[in-house]
């Protein structure tokens, strides 16, 4: 099963697919690193707050990609709003 592989037989393209999680990945590593080095320089902001900053980070790219109406449209599952009649 190729990473993002939909329902129904329709796949997202692999190295698409590869491609936005090697960014994700690189986003999130340097924020990680961009916040080592900001309390390593001594900046005034809480040392809590700048670890947060990671995952804050990626909160926010999350609710970005997810007002994108048409992304939301083309990566829905296949099923949704569909009931489910269990077959006998």
């Amino acid at each position: 099963m190729f990473l993002g592989q939909r329902l129904g037989g329709q796949a997202a393209d692999p190295p698409e697919a590869l491609r936005r999680v090697a960014v994700g990945a690189v986003l999130f590593g340097a924020v990680s690193i961009l916040q080592l080095h900001a309390q390593a320089i001594g900046l005034g902001i809480p040392s809590q707050f700048l670890s947060a900053l990671p995952y804050l980070i990626t909160v926010v790219v999350l609710v970005a990609i997810s007002r994108n109406q048409a992304l939301l449209k083309v990566h829905a599952p296949a099923c949704l709003g569909r009931t489910f009649v269990p077959e006998n």
